[in-house]
């Protein structure tokens, strides 16, 4: 029997067991998978402090940036470059690959091509069905759970666990394409309603290519097509229109809770991305670390009750609360800006002090001290009040025209009023 299972081995799931391997344990994952990296599912933007915060490979590293450009779709511009670089783009399969070595080397026994497609608890431990070429009706036991799988439910019932309360849904694809130093990103709700599509430029090998993705609520794959025949990126597509690309969910909320008996539930399994960008590797590798910190003292105390674990939640709250909450709030309300309304948004941004407001409290990973700092400006203030205002009197204008009066009945004796 091992002592921790892992299920998943993305950079959450490689991470915890490999912490836990190092503190003594014994750890086995299981990655549904053939080869750990693949299929690539995220633009690979990593923070540069995260290679300083976290134990990290460096040399999956294929580029940094320091500027970003914002694009609105009525041709508005703003550009953002901070003193210092901030962001590395990282090859995600080479990434999650050196993050398996590190396990590995640590004791891990990783498992690829390893589905694991039943959760079972028993006395003593728990019980993990697994399918696959190499691995079908295999049954592998241990005491302590890790979920990590990733944008994938299919276990979460099994073990009473709810679900993230919200997704959004992303396209994106890798392609070659003109040489380009900046980040780019697109809004607008003829581009990507309630979000925004994204150019990452990257190279392989000396030449320019780039990532290029959208995120919205629904019909992802007719946005993004459009976004990829828009002038501003079909011209530089050196490989002209390409129609194959890959799409998934992302969570945008958090689990009301991510622990039970014997289970602890980390990364985007646990809807623990950034609401504002939907990115996930940073708090991913946090709440691995975080989980790993108290599966460790669960083993040592011989307590998996739920009661016990429900410290990873405390713990996650305190570190990252805060920041979900601030970020939820602020998705929410520009969402649903309408173009005319993301515009002014813009030209507000553009002019002190709003422009120097957000380079200084601006950060990759942390959102919420910019969100704070805004919301605390008057300019900004009278903007999102005006917003919501609109946004209200237009809710009760369009419930007053589709109320219609209907004649008097037998039954009412008077006017009745259906909406």
């Amino acid at each position: 029997m091992y002592d921790v299972l892992v299920i998943g081995g993305g950079p959450a799931g490689l991470y915890a067991a490999n912490q836990l391997a190092r503190l003594g344990h014994a750890v086995a994952l299981f990655e549904e998978h053939p080869e750990i990296g693949l299929p690539v599912h995220c633009t690979g933007l990593v923070a540069g402090e995260a290679f300083t915060r976290f134990s990290l490979p460096r040399d999956a590293i294929l580029g940094q940036h320091q500027a970003t450009r914002f694009y609105s779709s009525s041709g508005y511009e703003l550009s953002y470059a901070p003193p210092d670089p901030e962001t590395v783009v990282v090859d995600r399969p080479r990434f999650d690959q050196a993050l398996c070595r590190q396990a590995e080397a640590a004791g891990v026994g990783v498992f690829r091509g390893a589905r694991a497609t039943q959760v079972r608890r028993h006395k003593g431990g728990l019980a993990v069905r697994l399918e696959g070429h190499d691995h079908a009706g295999q049954v592998v036991r241990g005491k302590l759970l890790v979920l990590a799988t990733g944008a994938s439910y299919h276990l979460h019932k099994q073990l009473d666990l709810p679900l993230p309360g919200r997704f959004v849904l992303t396209a994106q694809l890798e392609a070659d394409f003109a040489d380009s130093a900046e980040v780019e990103l697109y809004f607008g709700n003829r581009v990507a309603p309630g979000s925004f599509a994204w150019v990452v430029p990257v190279k392989r090998d000396g030449q320019p290519r780039a990532r290029l993705g959208l995120m919205t609520d629904a019909d992802v794959e007719g946005y993004f097509l459009r976004f990829l025949q828009s002038p501003s990126v079909h011209t530089r597509l050196r490989d002209g229109l390409v129609t194959r690309f890959r799409r998934r969910p992302i969570p945008l909320a958090p689990l009301c809770r991510t622990f039970g008996e014997r289970v602890l539930v980390v990364g985007d399994a646990a809807g623990l991305t950034k609401p504002t960008t939907g990115g996930g590797i940073y708090y991913s590798l946090l709440s691995a670390e975080l989980a790993a910190t108290v599966a460790h003292e669960a083993l040592a105390e011989n307590s998996y009750s739920a009661e016990f674990l429900s410290r990873y939640q405390q713990a996650w709250k305190a570190r990252l609360g805060s920041e979900l909450r601030w970020g939820l709030w602020f998705r929410r309300q520009a969402e649903r800006f309408t173009d005319p309304q993301i515009d002014e948004a813009f030209r507000l941004a553009a002019r002190e002090p709003v422009a120097r407001l957000i380079q200084t409290h601006a950060t990759f990973n942390w959102h919420g001290g910019l969100i704070q700092a805004l919301v605390r400006h008057r300019q900004v203030r009278s903007f999102l009040f005006r917003v919501v205002v609109g946004r209200s009197l237009d809710f009760v204008r369009r419930k007053s025209e589709e109320m219609t009066v209907l004649p008097p009945t037998e039954e009412s004796g008077h006017e009745a009023y259906q909406t």
